[in-house]
């Protein structure tokens, strides 16, 4: 009798050896190498993104192996597509650096996000939807309830959320692409800093200027209150730091 194949999903799991525990990733016995290499990815990125693999710090393919329970071939593509991203540098014969965002580079990414977001945002202020207007109001909403709850790691994720559901109303593929990997490398920025209260009430503010233009359609009123919005961010990281 033919033996049904294992669809079991990923799922994390924890092995203990002496005193150091380390997670391990469960794949499925069918998994690919693409599999596995996303598997990788996701896992190696989130621990850069929450400090786990700290800024600065030298790491080598084999110790990453050994912390994600996943062999070489992955890691080793994942770590090339972090490179891409700009969140590690790998150094011949050093190993993997934990790439340290100094006040240039997220100088360099805010001026890069002035080029592309205030275009994106007038793009997105002729093609939004409906549903993608009634998703943003939710977003806003409850990034109000989480400024009113001081709760700064919910606000973080809905941060995300607007920039992404504007991306999605551009309709353009290329361009949505271009814009969240720019916004995932600016999402360190939230790790790396620390933000007031005050601060989250003023990128609100911006956010409600920025939905307020894209509802009425005004594709120039959009595009001023992004440079705005980028303005006010570059500003405020230059008196944090």
């Amino acid at each position: 009798m033919a033996r049904a194949k294992s669809t079991g999903s990923v799922r994390p799991k924890k092995r203990t050896s002496g005193n150091a525990t380390r997670a391990v990733i469960a794949v499925p016995s069918s998994g690919t190498v693409r599999s596995l290499t996303e598997c990788a990815y996701a896992e190696i990125r989130n621990r850069v993104m929450t400090l786990a693999f700290r800024p600065g710090e030298f790491l080598n393919e084999s110790s990453i192996c050994a912390a994600i329970g996943i062999g070489r071939t992955p890691v080793h593509e994942a770590l090339h597509r972090l490179q891409i991203e700009g969140l590690v540098q790998i150094v011949p014969r050093k190993g993997v650096l934990i790439r340290t965002d100094s006040l240039n580079d997220v100088i360099a990414l805010i001026e890069t996000r002035m080029l592309v977001e205030p275009s994106g945002m007038a793009l997105a202020a002729q093609r939004a939807k409906s549903h993608h207007l009634t998703t943003l109001q939710t977003i806003l909403k409850q990034a109000r309830r989480a400024i009113r709850d001081d709760d700064r790691a919910s606000y973080m994720t809905l941060d995300l959320k607007f920039h992404d559901e504007i991306v999605s109303a551009t309709d353009n593929a290329v361009l949505a692409d271009v814009i969240r990997m720019l916004h995932q490398r600016a999402s360190r920025i939230w790790n790396l800093q620390v933000w007031t209260s005050a601060d989250l009430r003023v990128t609100q503010i911006e956010h409600e200027e920025i939905f307020a233009a894209l509802k009425s359609g005004d594709a120039d009123a959009a595009s001023a209150a992004a440079r705005a919005h980028l303005t006010s961010l570059r500003r405020r990281i230059l008196k944090v730091v």
